[in-house]
């Protein structure tokens, strides 16, 4: 649902979202009173004490706010708790709860205050002046009293710091306007309700959060440019968004919970995609092995942390007899560090001699990709291998996702490109050119085949960087692993399909995420909330189960809106909202949400399918099939609780081996074609759908 407006301000959360926190307070708050009730209990025999009169006027204070905020904080999560995510009319009484518990919480704060100062007051805590009714051994434990209160200050004052950074996270930079009308807080602009006004505002907001978040990454001009690219898309896509964060969240718990119902015993034959038989079919076998071949290059790039994170018990010690001395690098090593471990890692993970490195360039930035120089003398061909995404200037380069046109020296063959790949792989180019290392390294190989391979961000660079070479280099092939769904348009794709084979496991986030993927997915979002009946905890609560044991019933309930039912639209502009501001963008901006080029993911695709697993209450046991699939069949990302994770390069190689040693070669023999490096690729006709 919208925002909640309270204090005269709408916030980043919704009046939904307090079940879990006052669920939380409320426990610790019941503790506290517990607490406070037992050291009552225990300094009682101190009351008459001198120093104690001060005290128990401020115990039972405490006592007295603590089961006020109780209370509150009871009233709050049960209403908190009613309805549903778009029908918020039955939690009406939350914005006021809140008002009061605010009131209660200012007078925690002066109670807070009165407590740091009896605590800290220098003439406090002695026993010069006993009472006859008390003995010194009962004033004593009014010392031990204040000495406990000082303890309780100090934590206080910690979870006060901690609430007012909260507070000020979830303070709306976009729409902190009085709720009254005619009146503002602030001004931004000669018209706040003007659509572009509004959109520029937005774009402005997070240019500021991605100069805020990537600090360390740079500040130059081309850095303030790749900041205010991305503003513009994130402004695009979120700015018709009429949800808090936490929506988002139960969105896509209940499009998790939709794909595994659907999915519920997935044996199923996908569309767009033929079977490989990897045991009578050589074509077949020789791409898949080939690539699985290939893929130790793409990861030895990632060099000593993949490594270590891949091998963490043993993994730092078998490092240790690839290091150097330091400064004694090889020739043709770039940007390591004094002791080599970066080219120890690619060494100990590509198994690789220190003759066979002929270059290795490990500066990283933006728009600057690490990436090797390789000879394989097993299939005698010379590798070039980029690195993926693993630092901020990395991910930047991610998030410059526009299409870009890219001309090459030969009829018809102007197409769109990713632009922050496309950026990378000319300075990497540059680069291969200026120094000849391409050159050298065919001295080195003399009769070898130039081979790109790369995973993630790496993979969509050695598509384009092949794109760019292959008028040099006609038997050039690529091997991408995990890529991106938005590196080069449909008719690049279909080019590509000669030279590049691509590898992605599952429901893969990464090969599924396209600009206008993400625009299908917020729509599929958009609808999933509208037409749930259940309450966003529940929705929490069942999509952490399913996320983590998937042990709970995949039912799902999506009810049919009745006429007249008092909705608020996900999407500005679905209808009109009852509360405080319409967060709606201009015409114009909205022509301009989705580029008119689709990127997808290029060449040929391998792609290693769910054929069916056997899950257990906490676990589960996958069985994997490789398909040749379309492109199209990434053009909409499938929530699961393993789209993340499908795109780990550890994870996408043990996959890779355990298809291979499942299904590999049996009656498999190796083609002329590959022992000459070449490959002879299967022609699959694969049916589109009408």
């Amino acid at each position: 649902m919208p925002a909640i407006e309270a204090c005269c301000r709408k916030w980043e959360f919704a009046s939904d979202d307090l079940v879990f926190p006052f669920f939380a307070a409320l426990i610790f708050r019941i503790l506290c009173l517990f607490g406070t009730l037992v050291a009552v209990g225990y300094f009682r025999e101190s009351y008459g004490c001198p120093e104690s009169r001060l005290l128990i006027g401020f115990t039972f204070s405490v006592i007295a706010i603590i089961m006020v905020a109780i209370v509150v904080d009871f009233f709050i999560m049960v209403f908190s708790a009613r309805g549903t995510i778009v029908r918020p009319g039955a939690r009406w009484p939350v914005k006021h709860l809140l008002h009061l518990r605010l009131l209660a919480f200012q007078l925690e704060i002066v109670l807070l205050i009165v407590g740091t100062v009896i605590a800290f007051k220098p003439d406090i805590g002695g026993t010069s002046a006993t009472p006859k009714n008390a003995t010194d051994t009962d004033c004593l434990k009014t010392g031990q009293a204040i000495t406990l209160i000082r303890i309780i200050s100090g934590v206080d004052w910690c979870v006060l710091l901690i609430l007012v950074v909260v507070t000020l996270m979830y303070l709306d930079p976009l729409r902190c306007y009085s709720t009254r009308p005619n009146r503002t807080i602030r001004s931004e602009g000669p018209d706040e309700t003007d659509p572009q006004q509004y959109w520029i505002r937005e774009q402005n907001t997070w240019e500021k959060r991605f100069k805020v978040a990537c600090c360390i990454t740079g500040r130059d001009d081309e850095h303030q440019v790749a900041y205010k690219e991305m503003a513009q898309l994130f402004a695009n896509f979120f700015g018709d968004l009429n949800a808090v964060p936490s929506d988002i969240a139960a969105g896509l718990a209940l499009l998790q919970k939709k794909h595994l119902v659907e999915s519920r015993g997935e044996g199923r034959h996908h569309a767009m995609s033929v079977p490989l038989d990897l045991q009578n079919c050589r074509e077949d076998g020789e791409a898949f092995k080939r690539s699985l071949h290939y893929l130790k290059y793409a990861l030895a790039v990632y060099t000593w942390s993949l490594h270590i994170y891949m091998n963490l018990k043993c993994g730092l010690c078998s490092l240790c007899r690839y290091l150097t001395v330091c400064g004694s690098h090889p020739e043709g090593v770039v940007g390591d560090n004094c002791c080599g471990c970066n080219m120890a890692g690619v060494r100990r993970v590509a198994q690789l001699d220190e003759d066979d490195v002929v270059y290795a360039s490990f500066d990283n930035g933006l728009y600057q990709s690490p990436f090797l120089v390789l000879l394989d003398h097993a299939y005698r061909s010379v590798v070039v291998s980029i690195r993926g995404t693993l630092s901020m200037g990395d991910v930047i380069t991610d998030l410059i996702a526009n299409p870009q046109p890219i001309v090459l020296p030969e009829p018809h063959s102007q197409y769109s490109v990713h632009k922050g790949m496309l950026r990378t792989v000319e300075r990497i180019r540059d680069k291969l050119i200026e120094e000849n290392i391409l050159e050298r390294a065919f001295e080195r190989g003399a009769g070898y085949k130039l081979v790109i391979v790369g995973h993630s961000l790496g993979a969509g660079c050695a598509a384009i960087l092949g794109l760019l070479l292959r008028p040099t280099y006609p038997d050039l092939h690529c091997y991408c692993y995990s890529p991106p769904g938005t590196v080069i348009d449909d008719q690049g794709a279909a080019y590509t399909e000669a030279f590049v084979t691509s590898t992605t496991l599952g429901h893969d986030l990464v090969s599924h995420s396209s600009i206008h993927t993400f625009n299908t997915l917020k729509k599929d979002l958009s609808g999933a909330i509208e037409r749930s009946s259940k309450p966003k905890y529940r929705i929490f609560l069942e999509g952490g189960l399913e996320t983590t044991c998937w042990c709970v019933g995949r039912q799902v309930v999506f009810e049919e809106k009745a006429a007249g039912d008092e909705t608020q639209p996900i999407l500005a502009g679905d209808g009109t909202h009852t509360t405080g501001f319409v967060p709606i963008i201009s015409p114009d901006v909205a022509k301009s949400e989705e580029p008119a080029e689709v990127l997808f993911v290029p060449g040929r695709i391998i792609h290693l399918v769910d054929a069916g697993a056997s899950r257990g209450c906490c676990s589960s046991q996958r069985t994997l099939e490789p398909h040749w699939a379309h492109r199209s069949r990434f053009k909409r990302i499938e929530v699961t609780p393993g789209m993340v994770r499908d795109h780990f390069p550890d994870v996408i190689s043990a996959a890779m081996n355990t298809v291979w040693a499942e299904r590999g070669e049996v009656h498999y023999t190796t083609s002329r074609d590959a022992e000459d490096g070449l490959i002879s690729m299967p022609q699959v006709a694969i049916t589109l759908p009408s």
